[in-house]
C-alpha cells in the first residue's frame, strides 16, 4: 500500500528543508498552492504552485491555512496523483492539514513529528530574514494551534536541532528507504 508521511510541527522545524534532502532519495514531495509570490531561487512546480487568487479559489482544496496575507493549500488532485503514483511521498502540513489528510487517506498516511526547540525556531526565522513581527505571529500561531506538543500524537518523533543528515536518514528509516552500511 502507497503511503504519505506528514511532516508535521512547529515553523522553521526544517520540515521543507528535509523533504529536499528525501527528494534526493527518490522519495517526492507534495506540493502545495499558495498565492505568495516566489522568494528568490523558488520555482513553480518545484517548490510551491504558484498561483492568483482566483486560481486557488477555483482548485479542490483539502487543507487550506493563511500566513501573512497569502493562502496556502493541498490540492485533492496532488495528493491523489502522488499517493496513487508513488510508494512512499512527504507533505508538510499543519495540525489541520495532517486531519484533513488523515480523512482523505485513512491508514495511508502517518505523521513524523520534526522536533525543535523554541530559541533554534526564532534563530532560523531570523536567518530566513523574517521580522520580529512577521515571526511573533508565526510563534503565536503555532502556540495556539499547537504545533509544537504535537509529537504527543504523531506516529514518529525525529529530533531536527543538530545535524540534517541524521534527521534525514532517521526519516529514511522510518520509510523502509534507508539502505543498510556496506559491509
Amino acid at each position: 500500500m502507497n503511503k504519505v508521511y506528514a511532516l508535521i510541527g512547529p515553523p522553521a522545524a526544517g520540515k521543507t528543508t528535509i523533504q529536499k534532502e528525501l527528494v534526493k532519495y527518490g522519495i517526492p514531495d507534495i506540493l502545495s498552492h499558495t498565492t505568495r509570490k516566489p522568494r528568490e531561487g523558488e520555482q513553480h512546480g518545484v517548490h510551491y504552485y504558484f498561483v492568483s487568487k482566483e486560481e486557488f479559489q477555483k482548485t479542490e482544496i483539502i487543507e487550506r491555512v493563511e500566513y501573512s496575507g497569502s493562502v496556502y493549500g493541498l490540492s485533492k488532485a496532488e495528493v491523489l496523483d502522488k499517493v496513487n503514483r508513488h510508494p512512499v511521498s512527504t507533505v508538510a502540513v499543519d495540525t489541520q492539514g495532517f486531519i484533513q489528510l488523515k480523512k482523505l487517506l485513512a491508514n495511508r498516511v502517518e505523521s513524523i513529528f520534526i522536533m525543535v526547540d523554541y530559541d533554534t525556531v526564532i534563530s532560523r526565522l531570523l536567518d530566513r530574514g523574517d521580522d520580529n513581527g512577521l515571526i511573533n505571529r508565526r510563534l503565536e500561531y503555532a502556540n495556539s494551534s499547537g504545533e509544537f506538543n504535537n509529537w504527543q500524537t504523531a506516529d514518529y518523533v525525529v529530533k531536527n536541532t543538530c545535524c540534517l543528515d541524521i534527521a534525514v536518514r532517521q526519516i529514511l528509516a522510518i520509510v523502509g528507504k534507508l539502505t543498510p552500511p556496506p559491509n
